[in-house]
């Protein structure tokens, strides 16, 4: 794993045990994540950035790349 990929797993772990911290109010949680997140996104990318950055989230989520059902296991994913 190169230097990004360490940074990632590591920023996605203590997300998910950020939001197990809050697991009686997980949507509550994860909305405010998510504000948090397009705040910060404003912040440093401006109005049209942040824009830009959501229009490709949602490209993302309509291409099926966040399913929890994967129509085939990748094979670098197989054990």
């Amino acid at each position: 794993m190169d230097e990004d990929e360490i940074i990632m797993v590591e920023a996605q772990t203590d997300l998910i045990d950020l939001l197990a911290k809050y697991s009686n109010h997980n949507l509550q949680a994860l909305a405010m994540v998510l504000k948090t997140a397009v705040d910060c996104y404003v912040l440093s990318l401006g109005e049209d950035g942040a824009v830009k950055i959501l229009e490709t989230a949602i490209n993302s989520v309509n291409d099926g790349k966040h399913s929890h059902i994967l129509p085939k296991i990748p094979k670098n994913q197989l054990n």
